[in-house]
C-alpha cells in the first residue's frame, strides 16, 4: 500500500510534530539548564561560542569536539592515541562547507542536524504510511523523537543526518527506485558506519525477493553497491590525508572496541545488577544500556515472527549486533536511535495497547529530560 496523502500534508504533519516536541525540549533544556548544576568538566573544546552563550554550547559535548576538530583541522591519526580518524566525513564537511553561508560550520552543523532529524521524520511517517497505516506511522514517529537519547537529533553530532538519509534510502527501496536509494545510502555510510548495516538489510531484503521470484533481476538493482562504495569514499579521504586508508578501524581500538562475540558484553554488564542498578554511575549506565540492547534484539526477533519486511527487522538486529561484536556498550542507547523500523513495531503495538503507549510516552520523557539536561551539563557521555 503507497502512501496517498498529498507529499505536502505529510511534510506539513512532519514539521508540525518536529516544531513541536523540538520546542518543548529545547524550552525544558533551557529551564532545566538554570536549575541545574555542572555535573562534569566542561572542556575548552565544548565551547564553540564563547562562555556568553552557554545554553547552545550545550549542543557541543563529547564526541562533538572530534567533529569540531575534522572541520577546523581535517583528519589526523598517530597510532596508539584516539583519533578524529575514527569519525566519518560527511557532517563535518558539510558544515564546513555550508558554513559559508550560514554564519559559520558550528551553526551550520546544528542546521544540518535538525533539517536532517525533519527529513527523517518525514520519510518516516511517509514510509510508515505506504508499509502500514497513518496511525502506525504517527505513533513511530512520536516515540522516536520522545526517545530518550532523541535529543541527539538536535545536537553536533550525525544521528539527524544519517537518519534522513537511511530513512530516505529505505523509503526508496520499497518504492523500486533504486538509484535514489543508493545514492542515499552512499550518504548515509559517509555519514556514519551504520551505513554499512543499512546496505546489508537492503541487499538481503532484494535478494530474498529475487530468490522467491517476487521481483526479477534489473540492471537499475545494482545502485544499492553505490552504499559500500561511500565507505570506499571515506577511505580515500583517510588514505590523503593521514596516509592510511585503515586509520579508521585502527582508531576504534583506543576506545576499548574489540572483537568480541554479542553476548558477553551484555552478560558481563548484567553480572553488575544485583538486583538493583549498581551504585557507580558508570556500571549503572552499563546496565541501562545492555537492556537497551536486549530489548531492541527482542523488538528484532519479534519483527521477525511477526513477518515485517526483511530489511526493516534485518536494520534493527544488524544494527544492535554490529556495536555488541565491538564488546563496548557506551552510546547504546545512541545508537539504536538510528534504528527507526524498530518504531513502527512499538507504534503498532500502541495502537491498540494505550496503556502501553502512556508508559513507553512518560519513561521516555523521563529519561529523555534526565539525559538531555545531563548531557547539556557536561555529563553524559553519549
Amino acid at each position: 500500500m503507497e502512501d496517498r496523502r498529498p507529499a505536502t500534508r505529510t511534510f506539513l504533519l512532519a514539521l508540525g510534530l518536529f516544531a513541536a516536541f523540538r520546542g518543548a525540549l529545547l524550552v525544558f533544556d533551557y529551564v532545566g539548564m538554570h536549575l541545574v548544576p555542572h555535573v562534569g568538566v566542561c572542556r575548552p573544546q565544548w565551547e564553540v561560542f564563547g562562555p556568553e552563550h552557554e545554553f547552545w554550547n550545550g549542543f557541543f559535548r563529547w564526541d562533538a569536539a572530534w567533529y569540531r576538530n575534522i572541520v577546523l583541522n581535517g583528519y589526523r591519526y598517530k597510532p596508539g592515541t584516539p583519533s578524529s580518524a575514527a569519525f566519518y566525513p560527511l557532517f563535518p564537511y558539510l558544515a564546513r562547507w555550508l558554513g559559508v553561508v550560514l554564519g559559520g560550520p558550528f551553526v551550520a552543523g546544528l542546521v544540518i542536524s535538525n533539517l536532517g532529524a525533519l527529513l527523517g521524520v518525514y520519510y518516516l511517517l511517509r514510509l510508515g504510511t505506504d508499509r502500514f497505516d497513518e496511525a502506525v506511522a504517527e505513533r513511530a514517529a512520536v516515540l522516536l523523537l520522545v526517545f530518550p537519547t532523541s535529543f541527539f537529533l538536535s545536537a553536533f553530532y550525525t544521528e539527524g543526518l544519517f537518519f534522513g538519509l537511511a530513512a530516505a534510502s529505505m523509503f526508496y527501496f520499497y518504492r523500486r527506485r533504486y538509484l535514489p536509494c543508493g545514492a542515499l545510502g552512499l550518504l548515509s555510510m559517509l555519514a556514519r558506519s551504520s551505513g554499512l548495516v543499512l546496505f546489508l538489510a537492503l541487499a538481503l531484503d532484494l535478494g530474498v525477493d529475487l530468490y522467491k521470484k517476487r521481483l526479477r533481476l534489473r540492471p537499475s538493482m545494482l545502485a544499492l553497491l553505490l552504499i559500500p562504495l561511500g565507505l570506499g569514499v571515506f577511505m580515500f579521504v583517510l588514505q590523503q590525508q593521514v596516509g592510511d586508508a585503515f586509520a579508521f578501524m585502527k582508531a576504534m581500538s583506543n576506545w576499548g572496541r574489540v572483537r568480541s562475540l554479542p553476548w558477553v558484553p551484555l552478560l558481563d554488564a548484567l553480572r553488575k545488577l544485583t538486583p538493583l542498578l549498581p551504585d557507580h554511575f558508570d556500571d549503572a549506565q552499563e546496565v541501562i544500556d545492555a537492556l537497551t540492547a536486549i530489548g531492541f534484539l527482542g523488538i528484532g526477533v519479534a519483527m521477525i515472527r511477526e513477518r515485517y519486511p526483511v530489511a526493516m527487522s534485518a536494520l534493527v538486529l544488524l544494527g544492535v549486533l554490529m556495536p555488541l561484536s565491538t564488546y563496548v556498550l557506551a552510546s547504546m542507547g545512541r545508537y539504536v536511535l538510528a534504528l527507526f523500523p524498530a518504531f513502527y513495531f512499538l507504534g503498532e503495538k500502541c495502537k491498540t495497547r494505550p496503556r502501553l503507549e502512556r508508559l513507553l510516552l512518560f519513561a521516555s520523557a523521563f529519561f529523555l529530560s534526565l539525559y538531555g539536561i545531563r548531557f547539556i551539563r557536561c555529563g553524559f557521555a553519549g
